[in-house]
């Protein structure tokens, strides 16, 4: 123990030889102690000076003398989470023999349980839980991306979906590896790729494992935003018996980090959820002004205060909800329905989300015209020549 604190010293401080010599000091001293452990009823402490012994081999890139502790371990009788662990290390070992391993903006996802087999899974363990990364990814790019439109404002609103890729099977627990694509649109300023969202997802996924939800809350300040990510949790926990643990690597700040989610479906549903606040309180008129290109069409017009609901989509799918008076928003309904639009107003906000614009008169909507040329940064219509 005491050469493997040295050896993380070491590594901090960027000190790649003496890591490696500390690292395989303290694997030699771990290896000679589960050596001695001959009698294989001996657990939980055979396997996990075993598992110990294995990691610390696989540190220092001994990964045939890693990959031999962990079969060694295996053939006993380990206790089930011991098991699980040792299989995880195994897959990881054979990524590492194999020359593979995670590059920075790709997140490791593992499953582990009894419906779980070696380097396997059923179909339907994996993808139902597909969408609820998809949606918690999606949610971590988006809060980055905010930081982003403080630079320049107004480009998150035409993200659309962000596309997320699966690429390819690995042995092991049955290990996916998962990618976030690009942004659909120029760069900002000092963001360029989606890299950027592992973090904070694997930050978010770390303290609703430690039940922290107080600070989650303080992460993710949108109401809606909160319940979507609990939400998908709640789709991609496991549920104690099939999946017993939902397991994320990543490489974060240079450094491999883990994050074993076990918490269970049935322990999520129990988080108290804010409520999101009615539309009349949440919504405030901006000073500035926009202009938004789409098809109109009419959302929920039974709702319980029998108002219109004006809904503009864009050609990336993003939804943008005409706000104004009542008498106001029917006649741009009788007038436009299902054509393509331009639309002038005031940008409203409801916390961080701005999908709302507000007009004040029929005259703010027109129909498009071929020739309508707009300015990508401010979205403001350019004059044609």
């Amino acid at each position: 123990m005491e050469f493997s604190d040295e050896a993380d010293v070491a590594k901090r401080l960027q000190e790649t030889d003496n890591f490696l010599r500390l690292t395989k000091q303290a694997f030699e001293h771990e290896k000679a102690a589960s050596d001695l452990m001959k009698d294989i009823h001996v657990e939980p402490s055979r396997g996990v000076l075993h598992r110990s012994a294995a990691t610390l081999a696989w540190r220092c890139g001994l990964y045939d003398e890693a990959e031999k502790l962990v079969y060694r371990a295996l053939a006993g009788d380990p206790r089930a989470d011991i098991e699980w662990q040792l299989k995880d290390l195994l897959g990881t070992i054979n990524l590492a023999k194999a020359g593979i391993h995670l590059s920075r903006g790709q997140l490791q996802f593992s499953l582990h349980g009894s419906e779980v087999g070696f380097g396997k899974a059923l179909v339907t363990a994996l993808t139902s839980r597909a969408p609820s990364i998809q949606k918690l990814l999606e949610i971590s790019a988006r809060s980055m991306l905010r930081k982003a439109r403080d630079k320049v404002t107004g480009m998150l609103d035409d993200l659309g979906e962000v596309p997320v890729f699966i690429e390819g099977l690995e042995a092991g627990s049955c290990i996916v590896k998962l990618r976030l694509g690009e942004p659909n649109q120029e760069a900002f300023p000092g963001f360029g790729r989606f890299d950027e969202a592992i973090a904070p997802f694997m930050h978010k996924m770390r303290l609703l494992e430690r039940g922290e939800t107080y600070e989650l809350e303080k992460t993710i300040q949108d109401p809606k935003e909160y319940r979507d990510f609990v939400n998908a949790s709640i789709t991609l926990a496991p549920d104690g018996d099939k999946i017993s643990t939902v397991k994320f690597q990543a490489v974060v700040d240079e450094q491999l980090t883990v994050v074993s989610f076990s918490t269970t479906k049935s322990s999520l549903k129990d988080l108290p959820l804010p409520p999101i606040p009615s539309i009349e309180s949440r919504l405030d008129v901006t000073e500035q002004d926009i202009v938004k290109t789409g098809v109109l069409l009419v959302g929920n017009a039974d709702n319980a205060e029998k108002e219109t609901e004006c809904v503009l989509v864009t050609e990336s799918g993003v939804k943008w909800h005409i706000e104004g008076d009542e008498d106001l928003k029917e006649e741009i309904v009788r007038k436009y329905y299902k054509r393509r639009i331009v639309v002038h107003g005031k940008r409203m906000k409801r916390a961080r989300a701005v999908n709302h614009i507000q007009v004040s008169s029929v005259d703010n909507a027109r129909l498009y015209a071929e020739t309508d040329i707009q300015d990508k940064t401010t979205g403001a219509p350019k004059p044609l020549i």
